[in-house]
């Protein structure tokens, strides 16, 4: 079993989303802002229709989108393989 999971980054706060919320996993700033100044209306949420960027790899990378009357997360999944832990030996050199 991979020591790996997905990472997703806020697109807003170019931050790791590691704290957990009942809409999800999100950025430090983002969870301070939903629990101090919470959102408004009905919550939306969807994939975004195309790719934001692409992995090394030249793997599309979608955004998925948290969306309020008044506030909105966008979030970019990176894909598993372009992922390195650091004990990977995987790094190329190219001197």
């Amino acid at each position: 079993m991979s020591n790996l999971h997905k990472m997703t980054i806020c697109l807003e706060h170019q931050s790791v989303e590691d704290q957990a919320t009942p809409f999800g996993m999100v950025c430090p700033q983002c969870k301070h802002r939903l629990y101090t100044n919470p959102p408004e209306g009905n919550l939306m949420s969807f994939w975004e229709s195309q790719p934001v960027a692409y992995s090394l790899k030249r793997e599309p990378c979608f955004a998925y989108t948290l969306r309020w009357e008044d506030y909105r997360i966008r979030s970019i999944h990176l894909p598993e393989d372009d992922l390195v832990t650091q004990e990977s030996p995987e790094m190329e050199s190219h001197s």
